[in-house]
């Protein structure tokens, strides 16, 4: 015999018990067993507008947007003002690339919640990502205003107003770099967000903030490849070869898979590639840069050029190795420096000087000793001391375009603008471009242009 139907309830207390069963499978990421339990529940359950919401979220997560969208829409048409669903639409659409309704659907939010704040955050993303960044500045502020704890929003806020600063837009690095300090309060383990810091450090000419928030954000994911290329990149520009193949090594070991899965920034392999070569090159280590420089030609459509520079590493790698008469032996030499580096890390800098002033007594030829011994000097405060030891790489090593760039950085410290704008020009004669956003640089050279009109009017 047929049983009697159940009770309203009866049903209604089963049905909040599935829904409840769904939650726990959700939060445990099972979300193939949330969608089958809020199947069952949504029979019993017919009117909650929460159960067609939490299985929209759950068809999100298996990546099933054709029924995640019928069941936002069931949820909405159960209650038209129901922000959080609405919200979550539209975060969905903006992922499958349908802007249009996406943004209709954040502007809904805010018309019927003005102070929702994730409605402002994600409509600001979304003018981020079309391009619009005064609009995405001003709701991403209204985000901030009305959530000052919301990490995306001053993240975002940051960026976005630093991509303003990069077209010229009217953005203010002082005012980037200070939502993005607060972000990174606010979440202090996310590695990303000192990366984004570290970049615009260097497009600020802040070439020692740059390199302390690298190492923050490699302290907190030691796997961020594009951390460990970015650093690398940096300590070539300050003349240190040797800190930067150790980075780009270090950026090549970590997986690109898990690099992948993290949305963290993506390397380009030909470049990578290229500066692991030129370190080697500067480090004498012609055989591995010439295997290192073939790998880059493999890469290339047109490497005509590149092949040659293979073969000029391989008639110096075959020339390379003999020692004449009562030369240092550069194994020793070599120690030498590769001490004063450990020495230098571990903090024991008066005995790092005291290495690479020996590599240099040995050996007055090696760009490295005394590039390592000016490098002492500047963190102990003596400027004018590291520019001397500065000049004695580059006379060495005048082909090397980083040392021209560090001696700029180092004159402006020593608050000789003109000067330092100079040097940047000659790096960029060598290099070809500046390797971080130029305005900085522009602004130094300016004010030399502006020096040589009040030299030639007096």
């Amino acid at each position: 015999m047929a049983q009697a139907p159940p009770t309203f309830e009866a049903s209604n207390a089963k049905g909040s018990m599935l829904y409840m069963k769904a939650v726990q499978a959700f939060n445990a990421r099972d979300y193939s067993t949330c969608i089958q339990i809020l199947k069952q529940a949504s029979t019993l359950e017919a009117f909650n507008k929460n159960v067609f919401h939490l299985l929209a979220l759950a068809y999100c997560e298996n990546n099933d947007s054709y029924n995640a969208k019928m069941q936002f829409k069931g949820a909405l048409q159960l209650d038209p003002n129901f922000v959080e669903c609405r919200n979550n639409y539209g975060v969905m659409l903006k992922k499958t690339g349908d802007l249009e309704e996406a943004q209709r659907q954040f502007k809904e939010c805010i018309r019927t919640n003005a102070n929702y704040p994730n409605a402002h955050y994600n409509l600001g993303a979304l003018y981020m990502q079309r391009g619009d960044l005064d609009a995405a500045v001003t709701e991403l502020k209204t985000a901030v205003r009305l959530k000052p704890t919301y990490f995306e929003a001053q993240r975002d806020l940051g960026l976005a107003i630093y991509q303003k600063f990069e077209r010229g837009d009217g953005g203010d690095i002082a005012e980037c770099l200070d939502k993005l300090t607060t972000a990174a309060r606010l979440l202090p383990a996310n590695a990303m967000i000192h990366y984004h810091l570290a970049n615009i450090h260097c497009a600020d000419g802040n070439l020692d903030e740059a390199e302390a928030e690298f190492r923050q954000a490699l302290s907190r994911d030691g796997n961020l490849a594009a951390a460990h290329f970015e650093l690398a990149r940096l300590r070539y520009l300050r003349g240190d070869p040797n800190r930067a193949l150790h980075e780009v090594k270090l950026a090549q070991k970590a997986s690109p898979m898990y690099n992948e899965s993290k949305n963290y920034p993506v390397l380009d392999r030909i470049k990578v590639k290229q500066l692991q070569a030129k370190c080697e090159e500067l480090l004498d280590d012609y055989q591995a840069a010439a295997e290192t420089t073939k790998e880059v030609a493999s890469l290339q459509a047109n490497n005509k050029e590149t092949l040659k520079k293979v073969t000029e590493l391989n008639r110096l790698a075959r020339s390379g190795g003999k020692r004449r008469k009562g030369e240092a032996d550069p194994e020793e030499i070599k120690s030498l420096i590769l001490t004063g580096i450990a020495e230098s890390e571990s903090g024991q800098s008066e005995s790092a000087a005291a290495s690479y002033s020996k590599a240099c007594e040995l050996d007055p030829n090696s760009f490295l000793a005394f590039q390592g011994w000016g490098a002492i000097l500047e963190a102990q405060g003596d400027l004018r001391g590291a520019a001397e030891k500065y000049q004695a790489a580059l006379d060495l090593r005048p082909k090397y375009d980083g040392l021209y760039y560090n001696m700029a950085y180092l004159l402006e410290k020593l608050n000789m603008r003109s000067e330092a704008g100079r040097w940047y020009k000659r790096f960029h004669e060598m290099a070809g471009k500046y390797p971080y956003d130029p305005k900085h640089i522009v602004s130094l050279q300016q004010d030399e242009a502006r020096e040589r009109m009040r030299q030639s009017g007096r």
